[in-house]
């Protein structure tokens, strides 16, 4: 196959009877394969590297600490100012900047002007929820008024960036469409430094014509960067949605990816979909795939019991090698933590049945090759140690507090691991004549197997379609359509009930993790009181008054004394522990409370149950059609959980030594509040992370009917119009099949 083998030519005169949304999918794909194949077939073009992954991985900061030393690219603050950013090398500093197209800017408003009815629709859906009687995640106190702040953040947020950036631009009073589809070139002087004052007007978080920047390409006088293209990409869940597609776009005309996944949530369901679902088609090669876990230095901030694991390792050693082998020892247990759950993450995608041969050869290269472990904010910190800014001081004070070691610039370079990852990225240019070789074949392999996919469903469609238009007739179409619809409205409570008996699954779930957990905090609240016998000595007076010649004797006796005690480390690391326990199983739990192949598969019997399927008259292949098309909206949200040092209070009181015995008694109530607040927070993530899934089951079920109707009844029409029309019809899709069939047979 070649750029040309297959393109829509041959399909666009069966536009007609070919679905469009398949159809546009289809074209895209191969759009995306002329643009990708012309820039693979550059001469002498660059090699190209794309620093990829979530919002708020710290792709900018890595790239900041590995290049530039200071925060030249801007770390976003809302997801409405990212914008993807290229890196090249030039002689001399200067920068262009690239704004929205009339196109993208248009989609921005639309967006935006769908938020009053979004807002509204969010706080329906709020008040409604209170109104639920069989839901068992329903609030049992009086109903409240929620804040604007509350129906804001139920509000989807492509709507509600949308409306950020143009609030922003009509702050900025800019005349916006005379800057739209436009470029600016910056030739500043001053290098750098002077690079990252100007940018600041285009990227900065209160820049001028942030709002309307999409992309920028910085021209760095870095003799490093010869040969070679970074580009920062805003993140594959950017909210504004032409720059994820622009994002999407640039990926298949990249040769190495670096996927950055932040070590506090390592490797969510989002990341997991770039490794199956973007890079096969983006003709990526499986050994040019790198995972990173970024920010480190949190990781080893929360787990307490790595730092007292390596402190006892290093006590074998002579007394002035101690410090580095334990910060060696911290990073070698962080990271053999961090690299198994990597491998078992990989390893249940792996095993999923129906992954493609191009998938599964990718994600075993990333579960073979152990994943890399940075810090940039250690970097950053290293290099301006003798002028930290108060935030960082802060956060070093924290890092030093939590592992019982006073860091400095060597060991926090230790820590970054920034030169071994940029050595690594650096090093890709020897194997540029490699990659760009095979990144035609890469890329025309990659969607030569996404093109089969879709024609083989385009024709399995026409296939249903055909049939339907063979056996039917207009006045059965009709009894058929008002009986669906009849025992759709019908059979609502029926539907409703799966979605409320996953509901009552995931409730009774959470209802025994919780009591998991309270049992499990009877174990990491007891503190240890430790009994240290030892003998001492002590003198009496063996004088007698009756005997002047014994007056001033005195003899020597021994007693044992028991010393009572207990270790402040012991009691920081059982309330780490106990958090990351809980952490762990709460994170588990939200994972498994809802599963959606399971919930698309009962709510698809259900749907179908409500039908007479022995009925001769009844179109079984409508419905499941139909059916299916219903289910593949079913989704589940995303769940994250914020972090916190619950052992901060036990440190600050008794720090991490030994606490003598009048103490015990407020270490073992620091201990038991340390635990408790563990437990408050836990029930308090529990209950807005499920109420978010329940928002959207609820949604989903009492919805569900309503969008099955519709696309129902949007087929019929269809189907109707079809039958009317039947030679002709008959005549347009057979041709169509074949011309499926012979795009297929090119392939």
């Amino acid at each position: 196959m070649t750029s040309r083998m297959l393109s829509l030519t041959s399909l666009a005169p069966h536009a007609a009877v070919i679905d469009a949304e398949q159809l546009s999918g289809l074209q895209a794909l191969l759009d995306g394969l002329e643009a990708n194949l012309a820039a693979a077939r550059e001469q002498d073009r660059n090699l190209r590297i794309a620093v990829v992954g979530q919002m708020k991985a710290g792709k900018s900061s890595f790239l900041n600490a590995a290049f530039f030393g200071r925060d030249l690219l801007p770390k976003a603050d809302t997801p409405m100012t990212a914008a993807l950013t290229k890196i090249v090398y030039a002689p001399r500093a200067k920068a262009e900047v690239v704004f929205y197209s009339t196109h993208d800017w248009a989609d921005i408003e639309q967006r935006a002007n769908q938020y009053p009815a979004a807002y509204a629709e969010a706080e329906r859906m709020l008040q409604e929820s209170q109104k639920t009687d069989g839901s068992p995640f329903a609030k049992r106190q009086p109903a409240r008024v929620y804040t604007a702040q509350e129906i804001d953040s139920h509000v989807p947020e492509a709507i509600r960036s949308s409306l950020e950036l143009v609030e922003m631009a009509r702050r900025q009073g800019l005349d916006v469409h005379a800057y739209l589809g436009k470029r600016e070139e910056l030739d500043v002087p001053g290098g750098a430094q002077g690079l990252a004052h100007a940018l600041q007007d285009y990227v900065g978080s209160g820049g001028r014509f942030t709002a309307i920047t999409k992309m920028s390409v910085l021209h760095v006088d870095d003799p490093r960067l010869q040969g070679l293209e970074i580009i920062d990409t805003p993140g594959f869940n950017d909210p504004v949605v032409s720059r994820g597609q622009t994002t999407r776009n640039f990926l298949g005309q990249c040769d190495v990816i670096f996927l950055l996944s932040a070590v506090s949530q390592f490797l969510t369901s989002s990341d997991m979909a770039v490794l199956r679902e973007q890079l096969p088609e983006a003709g990526i090669d499986d050994k040019a795939v790198f995972l990173v876990g970024s920010q480190r230095d949190l990781a080893l901030r929360q787990d307490r019991g790595i730092a007292a694991t390596a402190s006892k390792l290093a006590e074998r050693a002579p007394l002035d090698k101690q410090a580095a082998l334990r910060t060696g020892a911290m990073l070698q247990l962080l990271d053999k933590k961090m690299t198994e759950q990597a491998s078992l993450t990989l390893g249940a995608q792996i095993a999923q049945p129906g992954l493609d041969n191009k998938t599964r050869h990718i994600l075993r290269a990333v579960q073979k090759s152990a994943p890399r472990f940075i810090s940039s904010w250690a970097w950053l910190v290293a290099e301006h140690f003798d002028d930290l800014c108060e935030d960082d001081l802060e956060q070093l004070d924290k890092l030093c507090t939590a592992t019982g070691f006073a860091f400095e610039p060597a060991s926090l370079r230790q820590l970054s691991n920034i030169p071994a990852l940029l050595d690594e990225i650096l090093a890709q240019r020897e194997r540029k004549a490699v990659l760009i070789a095979s990144k035609e074949r890469e890329l025309i392999e990659g969607v030569q197997t996404g093109s089969r996919e879709r024609l083989k469903q385009i024709d399995q469609n026409l296939q249903v379609r055909e049939e339907q238009i063979s056996k039917g007739d207009i006045g059965a179409l009709q009894r058929t359509e008002q009986d669906m619809l009849k025992r759709m409205q019908g059979g609502r409570a029926r539907l409703e009930g799966v979605f409320d008996e996953q509901a009552v699954k995931a409730s009774q779930q959470f209802a025994l993790l919780k009591t998991d957990i309270r049992d499990l905090a009877r174990k990491y609240s007891r503190v240890e009181v430790i009994k240290e016998t030892r003998t001492e000595t002590y003198t009496v007076s063996t004088s007698k008054w009756y005997n002047p010649f014994s007056w001033g004797n005195e003899e020597t006796r021994y007693r044992d004394v028991v010393t009572a005690y207990a270790s402040a480390q012991d009691a920081i690391e059982q309330v780490q522990d106990f958090a990351v326990q809980t952490t762990r199983s709460l994170q588990k739990a939200i994972i498994d409370c809802v599963n959606l192949d399971r919930l698309r598969s009962d709510v698809g019997v259900a749907a179908m149950s409500l039908f007479d399927t022995s009925n001769a008259d009844f179109d079984a292949e409508l419905m499941l059609a139909e059916v299916n098309k219903s289910l593949r909206r079913i989704t589940i949200p995303d769940v994250s959980f914020g972090n916190k040092d619950y052992s901060q209070r036990i440190v600050s009181s008794f720090g991490s030594n030994r606490v003598s015995e009048s103490q015990i008694d407020g270490l073992k109530g620091a201990q038991r509040e340390a635990v408790a607040a563990i437990i408050d927070d836990l029930e308090s993530e529990v209950n807005a992370k499920v109420e978010a899934i329940e928002d959207k089951l609820d949604t989903t079920g009492r919805t569900f009917v309503e969008n099955m109707s519709r696309d129902i009844q949007e087929s019929l029409t269809r189907l109707r119009e079809d039958i009317a029309n039947k030679a002709q019809r008959s005549t347009q899709i057979a041709a169509a099949r074949e011309a499926v069939a012979k795009a297929l047979a090119a392939l």
